[in-house]
Order: C-alpha cells, then structure tokens, then sequence
C-alpha cells in the first residue's frame, strides 16, 4: 500500500518550526533545522532523536513526523517504540558481560561446552569469537533471512536456519559480520544461566536497569505505542513494510525500544558502576586478528570513528522498518536516533548532532 500523505508530515514540521522557534535556544534550533533538513531530504516518516549530555542527563529530545503515517501519531522519543535491529547485540553482549563478572559464564570457553550436540565445526567456537563476529558462522541470505515471518517458539529451534552450515572460515582468524552467531551465543547463555533468552534479558539488564520500554518483539508483543514499520519502494515512495516475525534472532536483532531507554541504557553501562570498569574495558576494546589487526568490534560492541578521529562506542542497527544509531562521545555524550523506516541514510548527521551539544 503507497503512503501519500508525506507531504502532510513536511507541513506538520514547517508549523512545528515556526511555532517553536522563540522557545528554542541556539543549539536546539540549530539541531531542529539539521534533523528537518535531514528527514526533508531522505523523506523519512517518523524519526526520535535523544541526546544525553556527560551527566547523563537530556539535553535534546524530540520526535519528527509520524510514527504510524495512516493514523497521524507523532513520533515521541520517550514513548514511540522503534525495531533497534543490531543493537540487541549490545544489549545481549551487556547481559553476557555481568554474568561473567558474576562468574556465571566463561567467555573464553567453547559454545560446544554449554551446547552439546553441535556439528563437529563448531563445538569449539568460543563465547568471545562468536560475540566479537570472529565465528566464521554465515550472515543473512540475502533476500530471505530478514524477512522471515515465521515464529520460533524457542532459540534452540532457530538454530536450524544456519547451524548445518559450513564455516566461512576457521573460527579466529578473520571479522565477518554474523547476526546468526549470536543465536548461538545467545543458546549457550541460557544453558549457562538456567532460564530463556527472554527472561535472562529482564533479570540481568532491562529490570536493573529500568528499561521499561524495551522489549523482546514477541509475536503476541501487543504495544500501542509501537511504531509502524516502512521503507521506500523501487519508485521512492514511502510504503508499509511486509510482516516479518524476528522470533529467531532476538541477541541479535529482534528487541524494540525508545531513543531515551536506550540512551539510557548505553550511559549508564559506560559511565556508572552497573559493571565494574574491568569489565566495561574488556567489553569495549577491540578484539584483534592474528595478524594482530583491530576488528574495531569488542564483545557487542562497536567502535567508530569520526572524521577527526575522535572515538565512539555503541552499535548501529538495521532492520525491517527500522533504522538506529546509538553511540556515547569520548565526551561521554550519547546520541541515539530511530527511525521507522528501513536504510535511513544517517551519515554524518549523528556526528553532527554530537558536534551542537558537546560544549
């Protein structure tokens, strides 16, 4: 079904602007004409956008557009629900790191040491191969693999879409990007633990932590204030997504939530004691290839670059109707966006957004 009411969500922010704008400072009307020209310019529906500073505390959070285009709910950064995609990975890398420290799971040890009859190939894996994409277990088929629609009632199960899969390569020795890697992590995890993925997740990161809008994307997830999912179309029209079921992949790609829990979440993991700083560094280095090359990839989680070379931890995340950017400064800032629509084209914008904010 074509979406025809975009104009409609250019109107909404050329209203929204001019009514604003007096109550805005500097740096907050300089963020609102970036984003709008951004969402302008790559006709995105609805996108949220919330900025900590490096108390931890909001200095910008605002939604644009639309988070169901149809029936006209705007985008809101504490409320509206988006697929963060990848970044389940550092959230599930998070809850592998606290229990390491509680000495709950070995991350050097073999996946086949938790998981018992595995494929010979793959039994001796380790927790932290396999967390920082070092494997050599495949990535998605293209075409099929993330548009999936059909529900997984365990992860023991999911592990039939790869698991009898040749290697890529000797597990080691070299980075290739693997969402279906962390289904197994994320088995050998429960087995370690004595619970499901689901309830491991509330009781090591999202209760202590107070996400209290972040969620598994169950199938029977009923949530009004979850967005609806998009994508352009061959001629660039915005139109709603395919149904796709994300029960197979929840480590690595099947959570929701909001810009401000999950800015939350990134902040406090990096700047309080939820973990201790060991544990924090060991998290967030970079794992290295025997040539001793950084991967820029630690245990969940990302480091990158910006074009001055000043360094950021977080993930991004890509998923059906769903696009995200979650990373913390060397200023211990945090930026995070969400839009509803699929391959929204970030690029420099986040960076740009930490550049406003940083003094």
């Amino acid at each position: 079904m074509k979406i025809n009411l975009f104009n409609l969500i250019l109107t909404s922010f050329i209203v929204l602007i001019s009514c604003s704008d007096k109550k805005l400072n500097e740096k907050e009307k300089e963020a609102y004409n970036l984003i709008n020209t951004f969402i302008e310019k790559n006709k995105i529906p609805g996108l949220s956008v919330t900025i900590l500073n490096e108390d931890g505390n909001i200095e910008y959070s605002k939604g644009f557009g639309y988070a169901d285009i149809e029936q006209k709910i705007n985008a809101n950064p504490k409320n509206s629900i988006f697929r963060i995609g990848s970044f389940s990975k550092t959230l599930a890398g998070t809850a592998l790191m606290k229990m390491y420290e509680e000495k709950e799971i070995e991350i050097d040890s073999s996946v086949g040491f938790y998981i018992k009859d595995l494929p010979v190939d793959k039994k001796k894996i380790t927790l932290r191969q396999i967390a920082g994409h070092l494997s050599g277990i495949r990535h998605y088929r293209d075409g099929y693999d993330m548009n999936q629609n059909l529900n997984y009632e365990n992860t023991s199960d999911a592990l039939n879409i790869f698991i009898n899969d040749s290697l890529l390569f000797e597990p080691g020795r070299k980075y290739s990007y693997s969402t279906h890697a962390w289904t197994l992590l994320s088995l050998a995890m429960e087995k370690a633990y004595g619970e499901n993925f689901i309830e491991l997740m509330k009781n090591e990161i999202l209760n202590p932590l107070q996400l209290d809008k972040t969620f598994a994307e169950e199938i029977d997830l009923k949530l009004k204030e979850k967005v609806s999912f998009y994508e352009k179309n061959d001629f660039g029209d915005i139109v709603l997504c395919p149904n796709v079921n994300n029960s197979w992949k929840w480590a690595g790609g099947g959570y929701v939530s909001t810009t401000q829990d999950i800015a939350n979440f990134t902040w406090k993991v990096l700047y309080t004691d939820f973990l201790l700083p060991e544990t924090v560094k060991e998290m967030t280095n970079s794992q290295k290839l025997p040539n001793d090359e950084k991967t820029n990839y630690g245990i969940g989680w990302r480091i990158r670059y910006d074009d001055k070379d000043n360094r950021y931890l977080g993930h991004t995340g890509g998923s059906v109707g769903g696009t995200t950017f979650v990373f913390s400064s060397k200023d211990s800032l945090v930026v995070s966006i969400m839009a509803n629509m699929s391959k929204a084209p970030f690029g420099k914008l986040p960076y740009e957004l930490i550049n406003i904010f940083k003094n």
